[in-house]
């Protein structure tokens, strides 16, 4: 009885796999800087730079990888020169102080266009996502 062992479909599934996994990042990494650019914009636009410690801190965090997705969150980093946090000027800054005698309302300079975000980052994840296609295609 004759036998035949045949492994060309896992092997290129594993390798199609690790590919896939790398287009994922790239694509989400490539909405991510579309979105640094586009927030410092907002920073500037808005007047919110002082010491421009906050608008030179935002960058993307850490890359969360999922089943067949990924993620990554952009946000201000690290401390000003006076020890205090880059995210909490900016939630401060966007959102405003709450409190009953207080109530200063920020100036949503983060949320209040967020159609526009989703669009700019939008573009530049399918920008990547045709630019991954045409390389796999054999094009440059």
């Amino acid at each position: 009885m004759a036998r035949s062992t045949f492994t060309g479909p896992d092997e290129f599934d594993s390798r199609l796999g690790a590919f896939a996994r790398d287009c994922i990042k790239q694509i989400v990494m490539a909405g991510a800087d579309a979105c640094v650019e586009e927030t410092w914009k907002d920073i500037e636009q808005y007047r919110h730079v002082v010491t421009g410690s906050m608008m030179a801190s935002v960058a993307p965090g850490r890359y969360h990888e999922d089943l067949g997705s990924g993620s990554v969150e952009v946000y201000p980093q690290g401390n000003d020169s006076r020890g205090i946090s880059n995210a909490t000027k900016a939630f401060v800054i966007n959102y405003g102080r709450g409190g009953r005698r207080t109530a200063k309302t920020g100036d949503k300079f983060i949320t209040g266009h967020k159609s526009t975000m989703q669009e700019v980052v939008a573009g530049a994840m399918q920008a990547k996502s045709d630019e991954l296609i045409q390389q796999l295609n054999g094009g440059n």
